[in-house]
C-alpha cells in the first residue's frame, strides 16, 4: 500500500533510480510485493516532445498513471512505486491525497538534475534518427523551467530524500523505513472517497467552486493576498501572490476532477474542502 513518488527533471536518472529502488525492495524479506508504474513505455510510443508540446496529451498521460497507482495502491502489502516526471506540485499533492485517502505513507524521492554537459550528448539533434525517444533542446529547457521543486516543509512532498546524480546507493534504510515503520497518513474529510455522486451534487461542485474562484477575484483586485474570507466557511484563503485567474481555474478543475472520483457525501463541505486545496496548493 505504500507510495513512493520519483520525481525530477528529464534525464536527471529517475527511472534509473526507481528501478533500484524496485530491486532493493523485491529482495527485502519486509517486502511481500513490489509494483513499479512508469511512464517510459508511453513516452517512447508517442514521443516525448510530442507529450510535452500537448497540454491534453499530456494531462491524459498524468490521469493515467494516477488511475494505475489508484488501481494498485489498494493491493495488501503491496508497496507502489511511481516513476514519471511528476513536476508539477498540484499534482503531487493529489497523489499525496490518495495516499491518504487509502491511509497508508507516502515518500517523495528527488532525482537531482545533473550537469548539462553530462545531458546534451543524449538530446536530440535535426538530423537525429532516433529523435523521437529523445527530448529536443526546446522540449528539456521548457520542461526544466516548469519544474516545481518539491519542498520538505509541505505535507505532500514530505518525507522527501533527494538524491545526486553521481550517488551510487540509495540511502534504502531511511526510505524503507519511511514506507514500512512511519505512521500512516489519515483521512480527513476532502480526501475520504464515497461510492457515489449525484447530478445535484455536481451541480453544487461547479457552482460553489465558481463562487469561491469570485471571491478571491476581487479580493486580490483590492490587493488583499491573506485572510480572504468566502461565504460558507469558517477557513479563510491565503494567496501570498496575487494569482493570475489561469491558474485559479486550472486549480479548480483539478479539484473538480478529483471530487468526482472521490467524492463526499455532503455539499456543505465544498467550500472548505475547496479553500483547504487552494491553501495547500498555493503555499510555498
Amino acid at each position: 500500500m505504500p507510495l513512493v513518488v520519483i520525481c525530477g527533471t528529464p534525464l536527471s536518472g529517475k527511472s534509473f533510480r526507481a528501478k533500484q529502488l524496485y530491486d532493493k525492495l523485491t529482495n527485502d524479506k519486509d517486502c511481500k510485493r513490489v509494483v513499479l508504474i512508469t511512464d517510459e513505455d508511453r513516452l517512447n510510443s508517442i514521443g516525448p516532445n510530442r507529450i510535452y508540446k500537448d497540454a491534453s496529451q499530456e494531462k491524459e498521460l498524468r490521469s493515467w498513471l494516477k488511475s494505475q497507482v489508484q488501481r494498485d495502491i489498494n493491493m495488501t502489502d503491496t508497496v507502489v512505486i511511481l516513476d514519471a516526471a511528476n513536476y508539477i506540485k498540484g499534482y503531487r499533492y493529489e497523489l499525496h491525497c490518495v495516499s491518504k485517502e487509502n491511509k497508508t505513507t507516502h515518500v517523495v524521492i528527488e532525482c537531482l538534475e545533473p550537469p548539462y554537459s553530462l545531458i546534451e550528448p543524449n538530446l536530440a539533434s535535426i538530423d537525429d534518427q532516433d529523435s523521437k525517444r529523445k527530448y529536443t533542446k526546446e522540449i528539456f529547457t521548457e520542461l526544466i523551467q516548469r519544474f516545481e521543486k518539491p519542498d520538505q516543509s509541505n505535507r505532500w512532498d514530505s518525507p522527501l530524500f533527494s538524491i545526486s546524480y553521481d550517488q551510487t546507493e540509495l540511502p534504502f534504510d531511511s526510505i524503507k523505513d519511511a514506507i514500512l515503520r512511519r505512521s500512516a497518513l489519515k483521512p480527513n474529510f476532502s480526501t475520504q472517497s464515497q461510492p457515489i455522486t449525484t447530478d445535484n451534487f455536481l451541480y453544487e461542485l461547479d457552482s460553489q467552486t465558481q463562487d469561491v474562484i469570485k471571491q478571491i477575484q476581487i479580493a486580490l483586485q483590492l490587493n488583499q493576498l491573506y485572510g480572504i474570507k468566502v461565504k460558507n466557511s469558517q477557513q479563510t484563503i491565503n494567496a501570498n501572490r496575487k494569482i493570475p485567474i489561469a491558474e485559479l481555474n486550472k486549480l479548480r478543475r483539478q479539484f473538480i476532477n478529483y471530487t468526482r472520483l472521490n467524492p463526499f457525501p455532503e455539499k456543505e463541505r465544498i467550500v472548505t474542502a475547496f479553500v483547504q486545496f487552494i491553501n495547500k496548493s498555493v503555499s510555498s
